[in-house]
């Protein structure tokens, strides 16, 4: 007893600040549904990542004089930038052209990557739930894209798909910015993502009105916020269990569709989203699955 009350007590403030990266992310995600209405999806990307820039700028500046940056920490960043970055435009371009909770769901798929990714450049264990809960994930995936408004455009579910594979590589590349403050990880997200979707955005832009600008910075702030919290809580956890914590945002991102966009989704889905749920939360050594198949093999070497 002694032994497990400590570490409940470390693990909680651990990810405290990724519940509460997850409920910024789903306002964002709100955010850039309603927004991709009227604006076209890169530009409302573009201006995500260049207010949230001018946002976390003040801080990184305070930051920058404290810390003492080397070059072993360019390639992360820049891996986290770039990634996280592509990463982002996928999303978006899949929130405005999918029902918001499958797109986000398809974009949480990403513990699954993350933990690969982990698994091929950190070393991290790569244990027997991760490998059962594959082709669970898939199945939800198929449960979900299945239902109305979503097999009309399979070009988005990839798109969904293709931000969770870039996601998960942007949280792996987190693990080796421990450390660095999290102001200038956020800054070289937004400034990466600005200058790749500036081009774009400036060829389709559209003068966003008032209410759109004040919607612009809601989803900027709310990024900022989000993104803070999210590089805080991966300084301290695992790459694959901290973005399991991550699929809270699902959830909270189902009930805003429902309750402010009228989204509603067929029982079909909603199976699919528990069945994905499940699997993405099978990943540790200690989750069900692993402890199941441990017991299957022991039984069978018996």
């Amino acid at each position: 007893h002694r032994r497990t009350h400590p570490r409940v007590t470390r693990n909680t403030p651990q990810n405290l600040p990724l519940y509460g990266a997850c409920v910024f992310f789903a306002i964002m995600a709100l955010s850039v549904k309603v927004l991709t209405h009227t604006l076209p999806a890169i530009e409302v990307t573009f201006y995500r990542s260049f207010l949230c820039l001018l946002v976390m700028l003040p801080f990184a500046a305070s930051d920058l004089p404290t810390y003492k940056f080397h070059r072993g920490l360019w390639g992360p960043l820049l891996l986290r930038s770039l990634a996280g970055g592509l990463a982002m435009i996928a999303y978006f371009q899949a929130i405005s052209r999918l029902p918001l909770a499958t797109a986000v769901l398809l974009n949480y798929t990403s513990p699954l990557w993350a933990a690969l990714f982990a698994w091929v450049a950190l070393g991290e264990a790569l244990s027997a739930g991760v490998v059962l809960a594959y082709p669970l994930a898939l199945t939800g995936v198929l449960l979900v894209v299945g239902g109305p408004g979503a097999t009309s455009d399979f070009g988005a579910i990839l798109l969904g798909l293709g931000s969770a594979v870039m996601a998960g590589a942007a949280y792996t590349a987190l693990r080796g910015l421990r450390g660095t403050p999290a102001s200038l990880v956020v800054c070289g997200l937004c400034l990466v993502t600005s200058l790749l979707t500036a081009p774009h955005a400036l060829a389709s832009y559209q003068t966003p009105t008032q209410g759109e600008w004040a919607g612009l910075w809601v989803c900027a702030v709310s990024s900022a916020l989000a993104q803070y919290l999210l590089t805080l809580g991966f300084r301290s956890c695992k790459a694959a269990s901290a973005s399991t914590v991550g699929l809270a945002t699902v959830a909270i991102s189902g009930l805003l569709s429902a309750a402010v966009l009228g989204e509603h989704l067929a029982l079909r889905q909603w199976t699919g989203i528990a069945v994905l749920l499940w699997a993405t939360s099978q990943i540790g050594k200690r989750s069900l699955l692993a402890r199941t198949f441990r017991g299957w093999r022991v039984a069978l070497l018996r």
